[in-house]
C-alpha cells in the first residue's frame, strides 16, 4: 500500500516529545494520559519525556495541545493554585511513525511489536543461545584450502605437517606467556603492574594471530630455513675435488645414441704436399678437405689481424680461409667439429709444423688434437701404422691448503645465502606492525590504555622469540653441512652472538622504517629490498674494495658508515669468519673476536639494538604523526622558508587565520555562544569532557590548500549524556574525535577529560575512553571472543572475571553465535557490533562512537540503539559522544545535538529544542477518500445528457463526437463503457463542466510542472486513440476533490505550500510558530475532515533531517 496506508495500519502512531522546566515532574504525564489514556511513555531522560500516541486518537489532540500550550504561555487562575505548575512545560513537538518502524513491525518478531517486552524476549533468546552454544568449539579451516588451493596429496601433507608444527609452537608460546605472567608474578619474581598485564595481553594476541596466519608464519620461519637448506645443497652439487684420469681420444666426440661412433669430421688444409701425407695417417675421424681462398679480413678485428700477421704470409691466409670454411661447410655432415688442422710447409731440416684450431667449448679438444697430429706424424716418419701415442690427463689430488681454501670459499658462499634468506624475516616484522596501524587496531589498543613502551616492548619480545626459530634451524644446518668456519672451535660463540644481536638490531631498525609506510603490502616489499641491499650488496662492495690496495683505505672509512646497517654487520661478520684463515679480509687477525673479524660487527649490533629501539619510541612519542618522504620534504621547505624570510608569517600560515575564527565566533548561534560563555566562565563542575577553543589546521600542501578543519570548538558533555555530532562529510566531526582520542594533535586549544588536559596528559586522558572508530579496527584472524578478551585485559579486567565479562558483552550485543568466528568471516553489521562492544567493554565512563550503525539493517540498527540507550540514558553513568548520518539515530539516542558545518558548531541543544527553534513548519500528508461508483455514474450520465445540448461547436467536433460514440442516435447508460474520448472531446467536456484548464493541462504532450494537474492522458491518447469515459469521469471527480482540499489548506493556513503528490496521497508544508499552534492545526483539520473527504492524515513536526539539510546547505 501507500506509505500513509502502511503507517496507519502497521505504524506505532505519533511520538509526542515534551520538554519540562525541570526533571522528575508529572504534569506532562497527567495531561497526556488525561486526554489519551492509551498513550505509553517511551523515555524520560532529564527534562525531556516522550510518549507514543495511537493514530486513531487524533481527535483528542486539539484539547490536549491547547492545555499543553496554556502551560507554556502562562498559568491560568486555576493553575496558579496548583503547586505543580512551578514545574511546568517549556516546549513540545510531535512526529509521526516512519516507514522504518513499519518495516520493523512487519518483518520482525515480538521484539518489534513491543519494545519493552521485545527486549526481554531478545535477552531470553540470547541466554538460550548461551546454553546451546556452550559446547561450540572453534573449527579450523581445512588445510586443503591452504597454499593457493593446491589439492595434491603431497602438498597437503606438507601443509598439514607445517600447520601442526606451527600450532604446537604457538600453543606452547601462549601457554608460556600465561605461565610467565601469572605464576611468576604471583610468586613475586616480577612486580604485578599494568605494564606487564598489557604486555601479556599483547603477547597472547600475537601468539593467537600467528597461529592462524600460517602463511606469514611460513614466510617468517620456514622460508629462510628452506632457502638456506637449498642453497647449501646447491653448493654440494659440484665435481669432486679429486678427479679420475681420462684418456685423450676423439672417441668421446659425436657418440651415437646406441653406443659406438665418436670422432667426426676434421677440417684439414691440404694445400701442401706434406699435409696430404700426414692426413693419410690421421685416425679418429675423417678428413674434411679444405682449400684456401682469398678472404679480406675486416680492419676492426685488430687482434685476429695481428695473429694472422704473426703467422706469416704463408700460414696467415690459410687461417683466414679456415674460419670462413668452418662456417660454410657445416651442412656437409651436421656433426660437431672440435678441432681443425692447418699444416705448415716442411722445413729444410725435415721438421713439420702445424696449427690446431680447437673448439673452446670442449675442455680437452686442444690436447686431444695435438696428440692426434703427433701420432700421425710419428706414423708417417716411421712408416709403422701400429705405433701410437697415448696421452692421459690425471689431476693431482688437492693439497691441504687447497682444501682449506675451498671450504672457506664454500663458507663464504653460505654466508651470502644466509643473508639472502634472513632478509625475509624483517619484512614479516613490518607487515604485522603496518597492518595494525593501517586498520587502526594499534590506535585502538593505545586508546584502551596500552602505553607506547608496553606496545613496542611486547612486539620486540615476540619478534625476537620468533626469530630464534629460523636461527636455530640455520645453526643446525651449519652442523649438518660441516661448516666449521661458523660452528667449529672458537667460531660457535661469535656466530651465535652475531645471530642473536642481528635479531635484536634488525627488529628495532625495522620498527623505525615502518613509520614511513601506510600499506602493509608496500612495506613488506620495500623493507625486504632495503635489508637485502643494505646487507648483502654493501658487504660485497666492501669485500671488493678491500681486495685492491688502492681502495683499502677508502674501504676502512666506508665501513664505519656501512656498519650503521644491521644487515651489513651481520653479513660482514659471517664473511669475516668464513675467510679468516685466507687473509682475504683486511686486517683479519687470528682470533674470531678481533675487531676486524667479528668484534666490530658485534659491538655495532649491540649498540644499534638499543639505539634504533629508542629511536622508535621517540618517533612514537614525539609529534611526528604521519612520517613519510613528503612530510620530510615539506619540513625541509619550511626550514628554508624560515631562513630566507626570518619572519613569523610562516607560523601564522601554519596556525591559520585567527581573524576567521574571531569572525565566526562573533556570528555564532545564541545557544552555541551561551555554551562557550559557560565554559569560559568555568561552570563545568559536572562535565566529564569539555573542549576549550579546540582547533585543527591542515597547512597547505602540494595540490591542497590550507584548511581549517575545526574552528575553536567549545562545548561540554555531562555524565549520562549522549551528545550527537551531525554534519556532512568533511565537516570536522571525525577530526574532533581524533583529537579527543589522541590520533591527531590539536593545532590550538585543548580538551579536558576528567580534568586531564589531552595535550599534557594524553595517556591519562585516554584511559577513560572507549572508542569505536568509523572503520572497524579489527584484526582479521582474531575471533569475536578473542577481541573482547584482548581489550578486557587491556582495560584491567581481572583474569578470574574475564570469561564472565566477555560472555556478558557477547550476549548483550547478540554475538554469541559468532563468538568463535574470525572477524574476517563476520558480516558488516556484526563487525560494527563487535567494534561497539570493544568500545564498551570494561565499562569506560566515556564512549566515543563514530557512525556505529553504518552497514546495519534496520532491525540490527534498532538493537544497537537500545544497547547504546541503556548505556547512557538508562544507566546514567556513561557519557556518549556519537557521530552519525542517520537523523533517526540521533533522534532516538541523543539527549543533545550539535550540527557542525565547515568545522563550526551551527546549533546546539536537545532534539526537541532544535525542532522548536529551527523547525518553523509542519509536514502534512493526507489521503482523500475514494470516489464512489455512484458519483462516477452520475457524472457519466450528466456528460451523456449534455453532449448534444452544447450551443456552439464546430463540425469537426461533431464528427469527432460521432466517431467517439461509434454510432448514431442517443447514448444509453448501458453503453457508456463504449464511449472513448479524444483530446478535442476532453477539452470540450472540460469547458462544459466549467474547468477547461484542468483538461487542457491533462492532455498536454509535455508533463505539467503543477502536481495537481500532473497526470497526463497524452500517452494513452496516442496509444489507444482515446480515453474511456468512465476513466475520465473518475479522474475528474478525484481532481475536483484535490482542488477543493488544496484551496482549503492554502486559504486556511497562510504560507502553506503544496509539496507534491503520488496519486494516492498529497503532501503540504504548513507554517508553524508564531500565530499558529498544533492545537489550532489539528482542530481545524478535524472540524473540516468530513467535508473535505479526507480519509486519513498525519502531521509531523520538522525532522532533524530537514534542520540538518538547512545548515548543511551553507557549507
Amino acid at each position: 500500500g501507500s506509505s500513509l496506508f502502511l503507517k496507519h495500519r502497521y505504524g506505532v502512531g505519533y511520538t509526542l516529545t515534551i520538554v519540562q522546566t525541570s526533571p522528575g515532574v508529572s504534569v506532562a504525564t497527567d495531561i497526556v494520559h488525561r486526554h489519551v489514556p492509551t498513550a505509553t511513555c517511551l523515555s524520560n531522560v532529564g527534562t525531556e519525556i516522550s510518549f507514543r500516541l495511537p493514530l486513531a486518537s487524533s481527535t483528542s489532540f486539539e484539547n490536549m495541545f491547547r492545555e499543553i500550550e496554556n502551560y507554556i504561555r502562562g498559568p491560568s487562575k486555576y493553575q496558579e493554585s496548583c503547586s505543580s505548575f512551578c514545574q511546568g512545560i517549556e516546549s513540545y513537538g510531535i512526529s509521526v511513525t516512519t516507514l522504518e518502524e513499519v518495516f520493523l513491525r512487519v518483518s520482525g518478531d515480538n521484539f518489534h511489536e513491543d519494545d519493552e517486552n521485545g527486549y526481554y524476549i531478545s535477552r531470553t533468546g540470547s541466554m538460550n543461545t548461551i546454553i546451546e552454544a556452550s559446547t561450540y568449539t572453534l573449527t579450523k579451516s581445512p588445510n586443503s584450502k591452504f597454499l593457493f588451493g593446491v589439492h595434491l596429496k603431497f602438498v597437503r601433507w606438507i601443509c598439514a605437517t607445517l600447520g601442526r608444527i606451527c600450532t604446537s609452537i604457538f600453543d606452547a608460546a601462549c601457554g608460556f606467556v600465561t605461565l610467565f605472567t601469572l605464576k611468576f608474578c604471583s610468586c613475586g619474581l616480577i612486580p604485578r603492574s599494568i605494564f606487564w598485564q598489557h604486555s601479556k595481553a599483547l603477547l597472547i594476541k600475537r601468539a593467537i594471530y600467528c597461529r592462524r596466519d600460517r602463511r606469514s608464519v611460513i614466510f617468517q620461519l620456514f622460508i629462510p630455513a628452506l632457502f638456506l637448506l637449498f642453497g647449501l645443497l646447491f653448493l654440494k652439487i659440484k665435481p669432486h675435488p679429486d678427479q679420475y684420469s681420462i684418456t685423450l681420444t676423439t672417441s668421446y666426440f659425436n657418440p651415437l645414441l646406441n653406443g659406438g661412433g665418436g670422432g667426426g669430421p676434421i677440417p684439414f688444409n691440404l694445400s701442401l704436399s706434406i699435409a696430404e701425407k700426414v692426413a693419410s695417417h690421421v685416425h679418429g675421424g675423417w678428413i674434411q678437405k679444405q682449400e684456401p681462398r682469398s678472404y679480406r679480413f675486416p680492419d676492426s678485428e685488430k687482434i685476429l689481424a695481428d695473429a694472422i700477421e704473426a703467422a706469416g704470409p704463408q700460414l696467415g691466409p690459410a687461417l683466414l680461409s679456415m674460419s670462413e670454411y668452418l662456417i660454410t661447410s657445416f651442412n656437409e655432415s651436421y656433426q660437431s667439429r672440435y678441432g681443425a688442422v692447418v699444416m705448415d710447409d716442411q722445413k729444410n731440416d725435415g721438421s713439420v709444423g702445424y696449427t690446431v684450431l680447437h673448439n673452446s667449448s670442449c675442455q680437452h679438444a686442444a690436447p686431444t688434437y695435438i696428440n692426434l697430429m703427433n701420432a700421425a706424424i710419428l706414423k708417417m716418419a716411421t712408416g709403422n701404422e701400429h705405433l701410437m701415442i697415448q696421452t692421459r690427463n690425471h689431476p693431482l689430488p688437492m693439497t691441504i691448503s687447497q682444501r682449506s681454501q675451498r671450504h672457506d670459499l664454500d663458507a663464504f658462499s653460505a654466508s651470502i645465502i644466509v643473508n639472502i634468506a634472513f632478509s625475509f624475516i624483517p619484512a614479516s616484522f613490518a607487515v604485522t606492525i603496518v597492518k595494525e596501524r593501517e586498520v587502526k587496531a594499534k590506535h585502538q589498543q593505545l586508546i584502551s590504555g596500552v602505553s607506547v613502551l608496553s606496545y613496542w616492548v611486547s612486539t620486540y619480545i615476540w619478534d625476537f622469540v620468533s626469530f630464534l626459530f629460523p636461527t636455530s634451524l640455520a645453526v643446525i644446518l651449519f652442523f649438518m653441512f660441516d661448516l666449521n668456519q661458523f660452528v667449529g672451535t672458537g667460531c660457535f660463540l661469535p656466530t651465535i652472538v652475531l645471530f642473536l644481536e642481528y635479531g635484536l638490531a634488525i627488529g628495532s631498525s625495522t620498527y623505525c622504517l615502518t613509520f614511513f609506510f601506510s600499506e602493509h603490502t608496500i612495506a613488506q616489499n620495500v623493507v625486504l629490498l632495503i635489508h637485502f641491499f643494505s646487507g648483502l650488496v654493501l658487504m660485497v662492495i666492501s669485500f671488493v674494495l678491500g681486495l685492491m690496495d688502492a681502495t683499502k683505505s677508502a674501504n676502512s672509512l666506508l665501513k664505519n658508515f656501512f656498519r650503521l646497517s644491521p644487515g651489513f654487520c651481520f653479513a660482514d661478520g659471517l664473511a669475516s669468519l668464513a675467510l679468516r684463515r685466507q687473509g682475504m679480509k683486511q686486517g683479519s687477525g687470528s682470533s674470531t673476536l678481533d675487531w676486524n673479524v667479528t668484534g666490530a660487527s658485534i659491538c655495532y649490533l649491540a649498540f644499534e639494538s638499543i639505539m634504533y629501539f629508542l629511536f622508535t619510541i621517540a618517533l612514537e612519542i614525539l609529534p611526528f604523526q604521519k612520517l613519510n618522504l613528503m612530510a620530510i620534504k615539506e619540513w625541509w621547505q619550511n626550514v628554508l622558508t624560515l631562513q630566507h624570510d626570518g619572519s613569523n608569517d610562516h607560523f601564522q600560515h601554519l596556525l591559520g587565520s585567527y581573524e576567521d575564527s574571531s569572525s565566526s565566533i562573533a556570528n555564532e548561534d545564541i545557544d552555541v555562544k551561551a555554551e562557550r560563555q559557560r565554559i569560559n566562565s568555568g561552570l563545568v563542575d559536572n562535565a566529564i569532557i569539555y573542549l576549550h577553543n579546540l582547533r585543527k589546521v591542515y597547512h597547505a600542501r602540494k595540490n591542497h590548500a590550507r584548511k581549517v578543519a575545526v574552528h575553536s570548538l567549545t562545548f561540554s558533555v555531562q555524565e549520562g549524556e549522549c551528545f550527537g555530532f551531525l554534519g556532512t562529510n568533511g565537516a570536522g566531526k571525525t577530526t574532533t574525535l581524533s583529537m579527543l582520542t589522541g590520533e591527531e594533535k590539536p593545532t590550538d586549544g585543548t580538551a579536558y577529560i576528567f580534568g586531564k588536559d589531552i595535550r599534557l596528559y594524553p595517556k591519562a586522558a585516554r584511559r577513560h575512553i572507549g572508542y569505536c572508530p568509523q572503520f572497524d579496527a579489527l584484526l582479521e584472524n582474531l575471533t569475536a571472543r578473542e577481541h573482547l578478551q584482548l581489550y578486557a585485559r587491556l582495560k584491567g579486567v581481572p583474569e578470574i572475571n574475564l570469561d564472565d565479562v566477555v560472555k556478558e558483552k557477547m550476549v548483550e550485543f547478540d554475538l554469541w553465535k559468532y563468538a568463535d568466528k574470525p572477524s574476517y568471516c563476520l558480516s558488516g553489521g556484526n563487525k560494527r557490533k563487535l567494534s561497539v562492544a570493544i568500545a564498551m567493554i570494561g565499562d569506560p565512563p566515556i564512549v566515543i562512537l563514530d557512525e556505529p550503525s553504518t552497514g546495519m539493517d534496520p532491525i540490527a540498527k534498532r538493537f544497537m540503539w537500545d544497547v547504546i540507550s541503556r548505556l547512557s540514558t538508562r544507566q546514567g553513568k556513561t557519557a556518549v559522544i556519537l557521530t552519525t548520518h542517520s537523523m533517526n539515530e540521533a533522534q532516538a539516542l541523543c539527549t543533545r545535538i550539535g550540527v557542525m558545518v565547515g568545522g563550526q558548531l551551527k546549533c546546539l541543544g536537545s532534539p526537541q529544542h532544535l525542532k522548536t527553534r529551527f523547525g518553523n513548519y509542519l509536514e502534512l500528508e493526507l489521503k482523500p477518500s475514494d470516489v464512489s461508483s455512484m458519483e462516477i455514474e452520475n457524472l457519466c450520465k450528466k456528460i451523456q445528457e449534455n453532449l448534444f445540448d452544447i450551443p456552439s461547436h464546430s463540425k469537426s467536433i461533431i464528427s469527432d463526437l460521432e466517431m467517439c460514440i461509434r454510432g448514431t442516435g442517443t447514448i444509453s447508460v448501458q453503453n457508456i463503457s463504449e464511449i472513448s474520448l479524444s483530446r478535442e472531446m476532453i477539452n470540450l467536456i472540460g469547458r462544459m463542466l466549467g474547468n477547461e484548464e484542468s483538461t487542457q493541462m491533462a492532455v498536454l504532450p509535455v508533463p505539467s510542472s503543477d502536481g495537481l494537474y500532473g497526470e497526463q492522458f497524452s500517452e494513452q491518447l496516442f496509444r489507444d486513440g482515446g480515453i474511456p469515459l468512465r476513466i475520465f469521469s473518475e479522474w475528474w471527480l478525484a481532481k475536483q476533490k484535490l482542488l477543493l482540499i488544496d484551496s482549503f489548506f492554502l486559504s486556511s493556513f497562510p504560507g502553506a505550500s503544496f509539496h507534491g503528490s503520488n496519486g494516492l496521497s498529497i503532501r503540504y508544508q504548513l507554517p508553524y510558530g508564531e500565530g499558529s499552534s498544533l492545537a489550532d492545526i489539528f482542530g481545524h483539520i478535524e472540524h473540516n475532515r468530513e467535508a473535505l473527504g479526507i480519509e486519513e492524515y498525519s502531521i509531523n513536526q520538522s525532522t532533524l533531517e530537514t534542520i540538518f539539510n538547512h545548515f548543511a546547505s551553507a557549507q
